[in-house]
């Protein structure tokens, strides 16, 4: 446990944010028109279909989601691109106004890359605690302007963008521990 943090909360091991991070990669693939039927098999080749959430479970299970579900499964890209920040895959993370590019998860996570998913478990560490705080506080500060300025009808004093920053900010506590809620459940409160 931290000593950092509040009980409630604990920093999710490297292995569960790995997982979780497949598991969004999954979910974004589908989302963008992957096939269902090689997902599937992908997953229970790989003992994967236990890191997807309820929801996620829900999404692959849907034979035809409908337009706005699969505009929410594209949003996961600005989550997955704060994890695999989170596991030190990616060096900096991009402006909270500019979306992430979500090629670059091909080059980084299986079945694309040039590792398997138990490389990848194996080789995942995640940077240092005070850099996941710090990342931590500085969404909640982004996520907080851009709400402050959607309320004061204005612009934001810095440059953020709403619907990106708060899927990151969702991704972040997570990795923290937010209150210790599972994937369905974190917010990002402000």
């Amino acid at each position: 446990m931290s000593d950092t943090l509040p009980d409630a909360d604990q920093i999710r091991s490297a292995k569960e944010v790995a997982e979780r991070s497949l598991a969004l990669f999954t979910i974004i693939g589908l989302s963008f028109g992957s096939d269902r039927t090689e997902i599937s098999a992908w997953l229970q080749q790989n003992d994967l279909w236990r890191a997807l959430s309820p929801r996620e479970l829900g999404f692959i299970d849907s034979p035809s989601p409908s337009r706005q579900v699969m505009i929410d499964a594209q949003w996961n890209t600005e989550a997955l691109i704060v994890l695999l920040w989170a596991l030190g895959l990616i060096d900096e993370m991009p402006r909270a106004d500019e979306q992430c590019d979500p090629l670059v998860f091909q080059e980084l996570l299986p079945p694309y890359a040039d590792f398997g998913v138990r490389e990848f478990f194996q080789a995942a560490k995640l940077r240092p605690e005070n850099e996941l705080i710090a990342y931590a506080d500085e969404c909640l500060r982004l996520h907080w302007e851009a709400r402050d300025a959607k309320l004061r009808k204005g612009a934001p004093r810095v440059p953020v963008d709403i619907e990106i920053i708060q899927e990151r900010h969702r991704a972040i506590n997570w990795v923290v521990g937010y209150d210790g809620a599972p994937w369905d459940e974190v917010t990002a409160d402000t």
